[in-house]
Protein backbone atom coordinates (compact mmCIF):
# COMPACT_ATOMS: atom_id res chain seq x y z
CA UNK A 1 0.00 0.00 0.00
CA UNK A 2 1.37 3.54 -1.31
CA UNK A 3 1.85 6.44 1.73
CA UNK A 4 -0.63 8.13 0.18
CA UNK A 5 -3.64 5.40 0.12
CA UNK A 6 -2.42 4.43 3.20
CA UNK A 7 -2.73 8.30 5.16
CA UNK A 8 -6.37 8.03 2.95
CA UNK A 9 -7.00 5.27 4.98
CA UNK A 10 -6.21 5.75 8.35
CA UNK A 11 -7.79 9.18 7.33
CA UNK A 12 -11.64 7.64 6.52
CA UNK A 13 -10.99 5.41 9.91
CA UNK A 14 -10.71 8.33 12.16
CA UNK A 15 -13.83 9.97 10.92
CA UNK A 16 -16.06 6.70 11.43
CA UNK A 17 -14.25 6.02 15.10
CA UNK A 18 -15.10 9.60 15.58
CA UNK A 19 -18.91 9.33 15.23
CA UNK A 20 -18.27 6.00 17.05
CA UNK A 21 -17.25 8.37 20.02
CA UNK A 22 -19.70 10.62 19.90
CA UNK A 23 -21.70 8.16 20.10
CA UNK A 24 -19.96 6.98 23.27
CA UNK A 25 -20.47 10.29 24.87
CA UNK A 26 -24.00 10.38 24.24
CA UNK A 27 -24.71 7.28 25.46
CA UNK A 28 -22.96 7.94 28.70
CA UNK A 29 -24.85 11.52 29.23
CA UNK A 30 -28.00 8.97 28.81
CA UNK A 31 -26.92 6.33 30.91
CA UNK A 32 -25.98 9.07 34.04
CA UNK A 33 -29.03 10.93 33.54
CA UNK A 34 -31.05 7.44 34.17
CA UNK A 35 -28.72 6.64 37.02
CA UNK A 36 -27.24 3.55 35.03
CA UNK A 37 -24.36 4.01 37.28
CA UNK A 38 -22.53 0.51 35.82
CA UNK A 39 -23.11 1.28 31.94
CA UNK A 40 -21.83 4.68 32.44
CA UNK A 41 -18.72 2.99 33.76
CA UNK A 42 -18.20 0.20 31.00
CA UNK A 43 -18.88 3.52 28.52
CA UNK A 44 -16.26 5.32 30.12
CA UNK A 45 -13.66 2.20 29.77
CA UNK A 46 -14.41 2.14 26.36
CA UNK A 47 -13.65 5.72 25.41
CA UNK A 48 -10.89 5.55 27.50
CA UNK A 49 -9.12 2.43 25.46
CA UNK A 50 -10.34 4.09 22.10
CA UNK A 51 -8.75 7.56 22.95
CA UNK A 52 -5.38 6.10 24.24
CA UNK A 53 -5.25 4.13 21.49
CA UNK A 54 -5.70 7.01 18.77
CA UNK A 55 -2.73 9.16 20.23
CA UNK A 56 -0.48 5.85 18.99
CA UNK A 57 -0.78 4.01 15.71
CA UNK A 58 -4.28 3.96 15.84
CA UNK A 59 -4.55 -0.11 16.10
CA UNK A 60 -8.08 0.08 15.97
CA UNK A 61 -10.02 -2.39 13.56
CA UNK A 62 -13.61 -1.40 12.43
CA UNK A 63 -16.59 -4.16 11.25
CA UNK A 64 -20.35 -3.76 11.17
CA UNK A 65 -23.07 -6.60 12.66
CA UNK A 66 -26.50 -5.76 11.83
CA UNK A 67 -29.38 -7.44 13.39
CA UNK A 68 -32.97 -8.44 12.45
CA UNK A 69 -35.55 -9.11 15.21
CA UNK A 70 -39.50 -10.09 14.52
CA UNK A 71 -41.79 -7.78 15.80
CA UNK A 72 -45.07 -8.95 14.69
CA UNK A 73 -47.92 -7.52 17.41
CA UNK A 74 -45.21 -5.90 19.46
CA UNK A 75 -43.48 -8.78 20.45
CA UNK A 76 -40.09 -6.98 21.38
CA UNK A 77 -40.80 -4.34 24.08
CA UNK A 78 -37.12 -2.71 25.17
CA UNK A 79 -35.11 -0.97 22.05
CA UNK A 80 -31.68 -2.75 21.95
CA UNK A 81 -28.63 -1.27 22.97
CA UNK A 82 -27.12 1.47 21.81
CA UNK A 83 -23.69 0.50 23.44
CA UNK A 84 -22.48 -3.48 24.40
CA UNK A 85 -18.85 -5.01 25.42
CA UNK A 86 -18.38 -7.82 22.36
CA UNK A 87 -16.50 -10.74 23.65
CA UNK A 88 -13.82 -11.91 21.25
CA UNK A 89 -11.81 -15.11 20.14
CA UNK A 90 -8.29 -13.49 18.82
CA UNK A 91 -6.59 -16.99 18.94
CA UNK A 92 -6.15 -16.85 14.98
CA UNK A 93 -4.42 -13.27 14.98
CA UNK A 94 -0.83 -13.60 14.04
CA UNK A 95 1.83 -11.28 14.43
CA UNK A 96 3.94 -10.67 11.25
CA UNK A 97 7.30 -8.13 11.13
CA UNK A 98 8.76 -7.31 7.68
CA UNK A 99 11.21 -4.06 6.81
CA UNK A 100 9.81 -1.52 5.02
CA UNK A 101 11.15 1.73 4.27
CA UNK A 102 9.58 5.39 5.32
CA UNK A 103 9.93 8.99 5.48
CA UNK A 104 12.03 10.84 7.79
CA UNK A 105 11.14 14.40 9.27
CA UNK A 106 13.90 17.05 9.27
CA UNK A 107 14.41 20.87 9.87
CA UNK A 108 15.22 20.74 6.14
CA UNK A 109 11.79 18.74 5.33
CA UNK A 110 10.59 15.75 4.73
CA UNK A 111 12.75 12.94 3.33
CA UNK A 112 10.79 10.17 1.47
CA UNK A 113 11.97 6.44 1.78
CA UNK A 114 14.48 7.40 4.06
CA UNK A 115 15.11 4.92 6.51
CA UNK A 116 14.31 1.15 6.46
CA UNK A 117 12.35 -0.13 10.12
CA UNK A 118 10.61 -2.96 10.87
CA UNK A 119 6.71 -2.95 10.24
CA UNK A 120 5.13 -5.32 12.79
CA UNK A 121 1.29 -6.08 11.97
CA UNK A 122 -1.47 -8.54 13.09
CA UNK A 123 -3.02 -10.25 10.68
CA UNK A 124 -5.99 -13.21 10.56
CA UNK A 125 -9.62 -13.49 10.83
CA UNK A 126 -10.79 -12.04 14.67
CA UNK A 127 -14.34 -13.94 15.49
CA UNK A 128 -16.80 -12.06 17.83
CA UNK A 129 -20.23 -12.44 19.48
CA UNK A 130 -21.79 -10.04 19.82
CA UNK A 131 -25.07 -10.16 22.31
CA UNK A 132 -27.68 -8.60 24.58
CA UNK A 133 -31.30 -8.93 26.51
CA UNK A 134 -33.95 -7.75 25.84
CA UNK A 135 -37.63 -7.41 27.43
CA UNK A 136 -40.13 -9.50 25.17
CA UNK A 137 -43.53 -11.40 24.69
CA UNK A 138 -41.44 -14.39 23.57
CA UNK A 139 -43.61 -16.70 26.40
CA UNK A 140 -45.04 -19.63 24.38
CA UNK A 141 -48.51 -17.75 25.22
CA UNK A 142 -48.05 -17.62 29.28
CA UNK A 143 -50.63 -15.41 31.06
CA UNK A 144 -52.66 -15.13 28.20
CA UNK A 145 -49.78 -14.27 26.27
CA UNK A 146 -48.93 -10.58 28.77
CA UNK A 147 -46.30 -12.37 30.26
CA UNK A 148 -42.68 -10.48 29.47
CA UNK A 149 -39.28 -12.30 29.46
CA UNK A 150 -36.20 -11.20 29.25
CA UNK A 151 -34.76 -12.80 25.66
CA UNK A 152 -30.97 -12.79 24.42
CA UNK A 153 -30.08 -11.83 21.23
CA UNK A 154 -26.78 -12.39 19.04
CA UNK A 155 -25.19 -11.28 16.32
CA UNK A 156 -21.66 -12.78 16.17
CA UNK A 157 -19.17 -12.52 13.37
CA UNK A 158 -15.96 -12.53 11.96
CA UNK A 159 -13.33 -9.37 11.53
CA UNK A 160 -10.59 -9.62 8.93
CA UNK A 161 -7.85 -7.90 10.38
CA UNK A 162 -4.45 -6.41 8.63
CA UNK A 163 -3.56 -3.61 10.79
CA UNK A 164 -0.18 -1.36 11.14
CA UNK A 165 0.50 -2.13 15.46
CA UNK A 166 3.92 -0.27 15.51
CA UNK A 167 7.20 0.63 13.74
CA UNK A 168 10.33 -1.08 15.26
CA UNK A 169 14.30 -0.18 14.75
CA UNK A 170 15.93 -3.61 12.55
CA UNK A 171 17.25 -5.04 15.78
CA UNK A 172 14.55 -4.89 18.16
CA UNK A 173 13.68 -8.40 19.00
CA UNK A 174 10.28 -9.71 20.93
CA UNK A 175 8.22 -6.80 19.94
CA UNK A 176 5.37 -9.07 19.01
CA UNK A 177 2.23 -8.46 21.58
CA UNK A 178 -0.38 -11.77 22.99
CA UNK A 179 -3.53 -10.90 21.67
CA UNK A 180 -4.80 -13.44 23.75
CA UNK A 181 -5.52 -13.08 28.08
CA UNK A 182 -7.95 -10.02 27.17
CA UNK A 183 -5.52 -7.76 25.37
CA UNK A 184 -8.53 -7.07 22.34
CA UNK A 185 -10.50 -4.73 23.65
CA UNK A 186 -14.04 -4.97 21.54
CA UNK A 187 -17.34 -3.78 22.29
CA UNK A 188 -20.60 -2.01 19.71
CA UNK A 189 -22.21 1.11 18.97
CA UNK A 190 -25.45 0.66 17.26
CA UNK A 191 -25.55 3.20 14.61
CA UNK A 192 -28.82 2.75 12.88
CA UNK A 193 -32.38 1.53 14.10
CA UNK A 194 -35.24 1.18 11.29
CA UNK A 195 -38.59 -0.67 12.41
CA UNK A 196 -40.78 -1.47 9.31
CA UNK A 197 -43.43 -3.72 8.98
CA UNK A 198 -42.87 -6.47 11.42
CA UNK A 199 -39.17 -6.14 11.70
CA UNK A 200 -36.92 -4.30 13.81
CA UNK A 201 -33.46 -3.65 12.16
CA UNK A 202 -30.62 -2.41 14.32
CA UNK A 203 -26.94 -2.31 12.95
CA UNK A 204 -23.68 -1.86 15.26
CA UNK A 205 -20.55 -1.36 14.65
CA UNK A 206 -18.13 -3.39 16.12
CA UNK A 207 -14.81 -1.92 17.42
CA UNK A 208 -11.98 -4.16 18.02
CA UNK A 209 -9.06 -2.36 20.09
CA UNK A 210 -5.39 -4.06 19.56
CA UNK A 211 -2.58 -3.81 22.10
CA UNK A 212 0.33 -2.31 21.35
CA UNK A 213 3.53 -3.60 21.30
CA UNK A 214 5.78 -5.14 23.51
Amino acid sequence: MTNNKRVAKQTDKREQLNLVLSSLREAMLEAKDAGDFELSASLQVALDQVENQAADCFAVVLDQCTIELPNAGGTIISTPPLFSRVINDPFSLECCISPTTVAAVTDCGILPDAATVNEVRATGPLNYYLTFDLNTYFNDGNQNCNDQDVRPFICPGSTCVDEVLCYTPLDEVDVCPDFCNGEVFSFAVRCSLCQFGDKITATYVIVHILPDCN
